[in-house]
């Protein structure tokens, strides 16, 4: 398996991915654009993303110590047994499953926070090898071995 992710220029100049991000409890199969962030332990929807696609907070369990991060303290929120489907390199689709994902929520929607991607974090990546080669734009996703 190997998912192919791209680089995008910008703030963050790094490796990107697409997945369709569905949730029975909200309704949602949407498309989302992630950010691969090793950094990051959990996926997270950012507040981009939230508003595209007309996340409900009301009907997500709040977390009562939200979140450091991009941006400082956010009040954050999960939403339970989410599927992303990612596009292989070969054109087949691989589904991981969430039994978790948080989604963020700042005080004040400003063109900086705005601007902060929806993250896929090592939730996901520790699961398997993450090939980042920048200097040829060459990054993806595989449970191949590299050894």
């Amino acid at each position: 398996m190997r998912i192919p992710c791209f680089f995008k220029p910008g703030i963050f100049e790094a490796a990107y991915v697409v997945a369709v991000l569905e949730s029975e409890a909200l309704g949602l199969r949407e498309t989302v654009e992630f950010l691969v962030d090793t950094g990051a332990s959990r996926t997270t929807i950012c507040d981009k993303d939230t508003v595209r696609l007309g996340i409900d907070f009301g009907r997500l369990e709040r977390l009562s110590e939200g979140m450091l991060g991009i941006g400082g303290m956010v009040d954050t929120y999960v939403l339970r047994d989410v599927k992303l489907t990612f596009r292989r390199g070969d054109g087949e689709s691989h589904v991981e499953n969430f039994d978790r994902i948080y989604v963020l929520k700042h005080a004040v929607w400003d063109e900086r926070i705005m601007r902060i991607p929806s993250i896929l974090g090592r939730d996901m990546l520790n699961k398997y090898a993450l090939v980042y080669e920048k200097r040829h734009e060459m990054a993806y996703i595989t449970d191949e071995s590299l050894r």
